[in-house]
């Protein structure tokens, strides 16, 4: 039996005297889980900010509408950045107050943060450009400036999601082990 234990633990990283409690496992979890929450909502966030400042110069070209609402592309970039901004920040906030948090993983929601606020930063100033009808130059903007904040923010975020999900199924197998 205690040649299985060893065998179990070695399996799962963890040294025999290093061996923590179910319970601490168990908090520890919850931590990793909190944190690859808030990665995901940044993720997300920026997905859904990018989205509407995509969608809604190439919808004003076609002469549609990105939202089913009758209400301009230029409220629905606006109104879906500052309800982002909101999210954004809590979410980096919950990530900078981590216990779990490696240096990279803060390295890499840093980056998302930045850019993804830069993402936020130019939507209103392509929502002006949408309702003076200048496409072009919504679209030059947002190649220009736009499409590499959003390729910075993923970078971080899922850089920074996969390690912690990573580390989140080593602790899941070791409270598993531990049982």
């Amino acid at each position: 039996m205690a040649v299985l234990t060893g065998l179990c633990l070695a399996l799962s990283g963890l040294s025999a005297h290093a061996q923590e409690t179910v319970k601490e496992l168990a908090a520890k979890a919850s931590d990793e889980l909190r944190l690859l929450t808030s990665l995901q909502v940044l993720e997300r966030m920026t997905s859904q900010v990018n989205h509407f400042l995509v969608y809604s110069i190439e919808a004003e070209r076609g002469g549609w509408r990105v939202m089913e609402k009758e209400i301009g592309n230029d409220y629905a970039i606006r109104s879906n950045a500052d309800k982002a901004a909101g999210e954004v920040a809590t979410a980096y906030n919950s990530v900078t107050k981590s216990k779990v948090a490696t240096e990279d993983e803060l390295k890499g929601a840093e980056a998302a943060f930045e850019n993804v606020n830069v993402l936020i930063a130019l939507a209103p100033q392509i929502a002006d450009l949408i309702l003076a009808k200048d496409f072009d130059a919504a679209a030059a903007l947002y190649k220009e400036t736009g499409q590499s904040a959003y390729d910075g923010a993923n970078r971080g975020a899922q850089s920074a999601t996969t390690t912690v999900q990573k580390r989140l199924g080593k602790t899941l197998l070791s409270i598993r082990v531990a049982k």
